[in-house]
């Protein structure tokens, strides 16, 4: 697969439509999947971010704790599950229906 088929996939657009995209633009959107791949699936940093010879810094980061409810809530009822009733499942976060979204009346 070529950069630029990988690039339509990650835009969710026609080949065809990429290219009538001015040259510009499509260096850039190519640059952005480049730089996208590189980083870490984990923690999001990328290797140059790190090495002091790329302009990065060996401390570049410092890790902090962040709590999501959204994580504690799944986390904790995947920890309900015991034996053979856990396995293959998947928490999903599903609205509960009868809390209105943040900001609707």
């Amino acid at each position: 697969m070529t950069i630029e088929l990988a690039v339509c996939a990650a835009y969710r657009i026609r080949h065809s439509e990429f290219l009538g995209w001015d040259a510009d633009d499509r260096d850039k959107a190519v640059w952005q999947y480049i730089r996208e791949r590189q980083a870490c699936r984990t923690c999001g940093t990328r290797p140059d971010e790190w090495d002091p010879d790329k302009g990065g810094d060996h401390n570049a980061y410092v890790a902090e704790p962040e709590r999501c409810r959204g994580c504690e809530v799944r986390q904790a009822a995947a920890a309900s599950l015991t034996g053979d009733e856990g396995r293959g499942v998947h928490i999903v976060l599903v609205r509960n229906k009868e809390v209105k979204p943040h900001g609707h009346p």
